[in-house]
């Protein structure tokens, strides 16, 4: 009897971390961290951090980026973006509001990209505490809305009208999928309680995608504006928007748990808090894609003269056989602060850059501020003194 129990107990552990559970009750560990904060995103969208496309060698379609961050402002916005273009890595993900964790659904042809060569998260006035990497699978979702089928016409004047029988099982941190066809470009959702009102800032304009999008309720706030509502039949939601067929509305819940297992997790660098005349102090790698740049608005020139020079401290990278740096006006086409039509590079030697000003240039960085771009280096140090 003993040796059966044995053999019983070995089989049943053999099976176990295989097993999935969800029929029984269990999740084992599936949210995988991949990069660890803090990583403030400032003003003027002149911040962000690659995340590096090693993470995704073995993602697919369906699986899901969840971004947790804390201190937005209540303007706060946010992206993923190619490094190549700076463009969205899908349209919905170019710029969009800040609420709680926000969240991307890998696409094939997103993972192309990522693993190509990664994606900043960028955006302003936030701080990123943790970004993870979670299987599809671990999100179940539940038809509550099968039409009829809404036409959204570009006045935004259609909306759908979804009863609060819809959402007696919606908590917080669930998801609402907005299943979507015929969507054409510039396509935005625009999600609201029975007033009329929208749930929060982040659901007035929410882009909308090949196949739709899906809106994770991470504050009791807008909760709370759905049970207001009432029970059965009462009018919850609208649902309106431009430019896409709303043509059925689920519930995603995330039914796994977070692993904390941090085997090759990324770490943002290390942030310091900037002394007087540092208008940067960090770790921030400009890699040899020529990917890397760093902005810095038009405030701290204001009260600058042509006898204040720039100093930047860096460390050269290993692997660039060539690296370089330069200087843009953060405006438009960045094109180069010494006036000329072409970029203006300097080869990198190990030294620190001093960067001085002209008449021309000093109203330049005064207006719309500097971008420092370039490849081959790590940069730790901005500062802004007086030559005098």
């Amino acid at each position: 009897m003993k040796k059966v129990i044995l053999i019983a107990l070995c089989c049943f552990n053999y099976i176990l971390p295989s097993f999935t559970g969800r029929g029984w009750g269990w999740a084992f560990a599936e949210e995988r961290t991949i990069l660890l904060g803090p990583k403030t995103i400032g003003p003027g969208w002149k911040d962000n951090i690659l995340l590096e496309g090693r993470h995704f060698a073995t993602a697919k379609a369906g699986d899901v980026v969840t971004v947790y961050h804390d201190q937005a402002k209540r303007t706060a916005q946010a992206a993923f973006q190619d490094p190549k273009s700076w463009k969205g890595v899908a349209p919905e993900y170019g710029c969009f509001n800040v609420g709680g964790p926000f969240r991307m659904t890998l696409t094939d042809e997103i993972i192309a990209t990522l693993r190509d060569r990664g994606c900043f998260i960028g955006g302003h006035d936030y701080r990123i505490l943790r970004v993870t990497l979670t299987p599809g699978e671990e999100f179940v979702e539940k038809i509550v809305w099968r039409g009829p089928a809404k036409q959204m016409k570009p006045d935004w004047s259609v909306s759908a009208e979804l009863p609060a029988s819809c959402f007696k099982t919606l908590k917080l941190g669930d998801g609402l999928r907005l299943h979507a066809s015929k969507v054409e470009a510039g396509a935005a959702a625009k999600i609201m309680d029975f007033t009329w009102n929208v749930l929060e800032r982040a659901t007035d304009g929410l882009p909308v995608g090949p196949d739709g999008c899906t809106y994770y309720i991470n504050d009791d706030a807008p909760l709370l504006k759905l049970q207001l509502a009432g029970t059965g039949d009462n009018i919850a939601m609208r649902i309106g928007g431009k430019g896409y067929r709303l043509d059925r509305v689920g519930i995603v819940q995330f039914v796994g748990q977070r692993s904390e297992d941090l085997t090759g997790v990324q770490r943002a660098p290390k942030e310091y808090k900037l002394e007087p005349g540092e208008l940067f102090h960090g770790e921030k790698v400009f890699p040899n894609n020529w990917s890397g740049n760093h902005r810095i608005t038009a405030e701290p020139f204001q009260e600058c003269t042509e006898n204040d020079v720039v100093i930047l401290h860096y460390e050269l990278l290993k692997d660039c056989p060539n690296p370089q740096i330069s200087f843009r006006e953060n405006r438009g086409k960045w094109r180069d602060l010494s006036g000329s039509a072409e970029p203006q590079w300097q080869p990198l030697d190990g030294t620190d850059v001093v960067l001085t000003f002209d008449e021309q240039s000093l109203d330049k960085v005064k207006t719309s501020g500097l971008v420092v771009t370039g490849l081959g280096f790590t940069l730790t140090r901005i500062e802004l003194i007086s030559a005098q």
